[in-house]
């Protein structure tokens, strides 16, 4: 039998992010279904430096059964960033030494694998925010990516990555052949992401919304990490162009805080509304689904997205969105909703105003959403890293 690892330090911290996300979905489906086939035995793989982060205890509550019953592997000598940057000299402590461990293909949810390791590997590698954005990034992190990113995927038997945008992306800027590389888009739980099934359940989400940020029916909603890249200034501006024929309009900015946020927060407390700006901070899945569900509409102005999921989940929950044109928003959104340029707060504020007037059929484009939503399923993703593992072990 075949022995698979998941290696997910993205689940290691107490705040899940989208590539948290993202490997949390994949490891709850593929692991049973890998294991159940008599295909392969898997275990999960996580660096806790001196077991100071708790990570392991973070990992089994993000991913929950059955993540949380398969066998565990822990290193507690280095942490993984610091692992990556040994480069070549990872080779003086494998990887699989660190982890007591050994397996056919170790698959890695986050950009980069270890020189140091023996085996096989799969990595995810999301975006080329490094070389086409390198300002938006932390420098720590544009280091580390820019270093090890073009080996990482050189000695990798795959590249899975999160539409076709970022598969060119990956094979332009790093000149790696298009068969090494696959396709597995995102997801979305329809169970959970999903419109309002009753008067009383808008009622009650809207109760709580109140209550928590006294934010009223009617509001404009960005969901996302605050940092340069998701370009909110330019949100903020829209929002100001529009404010004085929409009085009772508030705008809510929900995430946590990322890299270079200060002039963000500048921004909001020198507007002249800042009073209707909401910032709500990082957010349980349950606020951000009451969030998604009552917004009048999801704006999303990003410069650059290797997919961009918080666009999918409010489709998913029936809110209108309106994105930006460029990178893979496009293919993400389809026809089910609006694009304008991220450079022109202008552009964004006409079509705010144009969604607020009602200037469409609504309910041709609720269709469209519920069509494009279908197109996408957490199912089809972890099909897609099956039949990557597959091949390897072909």
């Amino acid at each position: 039998m075949n022995k698979i690892a998941f290696n997910l330090q993205p689940l290691a911290s107490s705040k899940l992010t989208g590539i948290g996300t993202y490997a949390r979905e994949v490891a709850r489906r593929l692991g049973p279904n890998l294991e159940k086939g008599g295909y392969a035995s898997v275990e999960v793989h996580v660096f806790d430096f001196l077991k100071k982060n708790g990570g392991v205890d973070f990992v089994r509550q993000h991913a929950d059964k059955p993540v949380a019953d398969m066998p565990f592997k822990q290193s507690w000598l280095m942490p993984l960033g610091a692992y990556i940057r040994m480069g070549k000299l990872g080779s003086i402590i494998p990887y699989e030494k660190l982890l007591h461990t050994e397996n056919d293909i170790t698959v890695f949810f986050n950009y980069l694998a270890p020189m140091g390791i023996k085996g096989k590997t799969i990595i995810t590698v999301y975006d080329m925010v490094c070389q086409r954005y390198p300002e938006t990034m932390d420098k720590k992190n544009k280091r580390l990516l820019t270093k090890h990113l073009p080996e990482s995927c050189k000695r990798a038997e795959k590249i899975m990555t999160i539409s076709e945008f970022s598969k060119r992306e990956i094979m332009e800027c790093l000149n790696v052949p298009e068969e090494k590389i696959h396709v597995a888009y995102c997801g979305v739980n329809r169970k959970v992401y999903s419109p309002f099934k009753d008067k009383k359940q808008a009622e009650n989400a809207m109760a709580r919304i109140a209550k928590k940020w006294n934010i009223k029916e009617g509001f404009l909603l960005y969901l996302g990490t605050l940092e340069p890249r998701k370009n909110v200034g330019l949100l903020i501006d829209a929002f100001e162009t529009i404010k004085e024929k929409h009085p009772e309009l508030k705008l809510v900015i929900g995430g946590g805080l990322g890299w270079n946020y200060e002039p963000i927060l500048q921004k909001i407390e020198q507007s002249k509304y800042a009073e209707d700006i909401v910032r709500t901070g990082y957010l349980s899945e349950s606020d951000k689904i009451d969030l998604y569900r009552c917004a009048s509409l999801f704006v999303f102005p990003s410069m650059y997205e290797g997919f961009g999921l918080p666009v999918l989940e409010a489709m998913a929950c029936g809110t209108l969105v309106l994105t930006s044109d460029t990178s893979s928003l496009p293919e993400v959104v389809g026809d089910a909703g609006w694009l304008a340029d991220p450079n022109d707060a202008g552009a964004f504020a006409e079509k705010i105003e144009e969604i607020l007037s009602g200037n469409f059929n609504s309910s041709e484009m609720h269709e469209k959403m519920e069509l494009q939503v279908k197109k996408f399923s957490w199912n089809r993703t972890t099909l897609a890293y099956g039949q990557a593992i597959y091949d390897v072990i072909q």
